[in-house]
């Protein structure tokens, strides 16, 4: 059985390249009909950031990578100091006594000797009856692994190829703490094997941890995963992914108005390559469902290049799926994520005593010119609030008209509506009378038009007038424009 897990820390935020190694995970475990879990990674209680566990396991349900079963390394550290215990007996790992300045000094002396710095305990070699004198004497200590001397170790990653280590190139790292908790990697060793994990995805920054945890198998006689290891997700000038240039949280692009499966659809291309086969001159297939993902996803169709997270492509992504929501789910959709990550709340109480229809009939209009939800937020307000106060004449089209002007074709445009009742004006109609209005009176048409625009949304930026109009409704329309009379 394929067995995968996500394993993050829950130091902070969820940083989006997290969903993309959670979503790999879930999508191979899935494809075999086999297990996925969720494990959090909290034993480094010096970065622990409280509540950071609830949002990790809230993205991953908004997300949709449903985890079969949730494992704490901090509820397990009697196992982990167990088989620490076993390897200090089998002579893979020692008691160690070495002070932080101790080790400082060793540091200190290799650089000015321009070597690089390789720990190797001076209590490494103590015979084991002593250490444990030591510490029954009260002496504080950490278990660090023991690795032999000119050592190849080889390892085949899934994503990155084969690649060889010599141990005389690696530190011999702490694997139990003085506070009695595990480093990540004794952690992480034990916690795969004993949990059954056959794949594993991790990031490429974990590779130097590699013969570590090679040497640490063998030596526990533990079966390996196959262990891949992502490329880094880099921004579109080759740096790292930074917030300076947005959201790099789960969270934040939701937070943003971002759809969580236009999200993931995007992040199923960093990567990671379809393994479909196109006619000549065919576009490449580029919008893929969770489920098909699923059925497409093999760890060999992932790629080692870093991939590039470009932002106006996610846009791209997340305003296909909102173009493709019936309006009853763009409805219910933004209305959820409103009431989550809305900022205005005088807008939320307006637009749930105006009722679904008349929300549904703006999104409706505004549907298929909507990248993300935090625009409709700023588009919503006009159709809920009209204070009549906006300056008529600020704007390029209306600064050279007079006022009266402005006025009059307002109360002419009033007695039109009137005449002819608004639901049985057509656009052709109305912006005939507009246009002939300007002529017979030596203004432009486009002016009038802004001055309409401005006596009934208070703004020069609005969807088309019209239909604006019509979602109002005379009553409303014609108040309107009556308060700059």
């Amino acid at each position: 059985m394929v067995v995968t897990r996500f394993a993050p820390s829950p130091t902070g935020s969820l940083h989006i390249g997290g969903i993309r190694t959670a979503l790999f995970a879930y999508a191979l475990a899935r494809r075999h009909n086999g297990r996925f879990f969720l494990r959090i990674e909290d034993t480094d209680q010096n970065r622990f950031v409280e509540g950071a566990e609830a949002e990790i396991e809230e993205m991953l349900d908004i997300y949709g990578l449903a985890f079969d079963e949730k494992f704490k390394q901090s509820e397990r550290l009697q196992l982990y100091k167990q088989e620490a215990e076993k390897l200090i007996e089998q002579g893979d790992a020692y008691y160690c006594f070495a002070t932080k300045q101790e080790i400082d000094e060793m540091r200190s002396q290799a650089q000015e000797g321009k070597k690089t710095f390789i720990f190797r305990s001076p209590y490494r070699d103590m015979p084991l009856a002593e250490a444990r004198t030591r510490i029954a004497n009260g002496e504080k200590y950490v278990i660090r692994q023991k690795l032999p001397e000119n050592h190849v170790v080889v390892f085949d990653d899934g994503v990155q190829g084969k690649m060889s280590f010599n141990t005389n190139d690696i530190d011999e790292t702490v694997l139990l703490k003085s506070d009695g908790f595990p480093t990540y990697h004794l952690a992480v060793v034990v916690d795969d094997h004993l949990m059954g994990v056959t794949h594993v995805f991790r990031g490429v920054e974990w590779l130097p941890s590699v013969p570590k945890h090679v040497m640490l198998y063998s030596a526990f006689g533990y079966t390996m995963p196959v262990i891949a290891h992502l490329p880094v997700i880099l921004d579109p000038d080759g740096g790292k992914l930074s917030k300076r240039k947005g959201s790099v949280s789960a969270r934040g692009f939701l937070e943003e108005g971002y759809l969580p499966e236009a999200i993931l659809n995007f992040l199923m291309l960093l990567g990671w390559s379809a393994p479909l086969n196109y006619e000549h001159g065919e576009r490449e297939r580029e919008l893929f469902s969770l489920q098909e993902f699923v059925d497409l996803f093999d760890m060999k169709d992932v790629n080692k290049a870093s991939p590039v997270f470009n932002r106006e492509k996610l846009i791209w992504f997340n305003q296909k799926y909102i173009q493709s929501l019936t309006p009853d789910l763009l409805t219910l959709k933004f209305s959820n994520w409103l009431q989550k990550y809305g900022k205005d709340e005088q807008l939320k109480d307006m637009i749930i005593k105006g009722g679904p229809d008349y929300l549904q009939k703006i999104l409706t209009l505004e549907q298929s010119r909507t990248h993300i939800f935090s625009e409709l937020e700023q588009l919503l307000p006009p159709f809920y609030r009209h204070e009549g106060k906006a300056n008529l004449l600020d704007s390029k089209q209306t600064k050279n008209m007079e006022l009266d002007t402005i006025k009059q074709f307002l109360k002419d445009m009033a007695l039109f509506i009137e005449s002819h009742t608004l639901d049985k004006i057509s656009h052709e109609l109305w912006e005939s009378f507009v246009r002939e209005y300007a002529d017979k009176r030596e203004l432009k048409a486009g002016a009038l038009f802004m001055s309409l625009r401005l006596a009934i949304l208070e703004t020069p930026f609005s969807p088309p007038l019209f239909e604006v109009m019509g979602i109002l409704g005379e009553k409303e329309v014609l108040n309107r424009i009556r308060k700059y009379l």
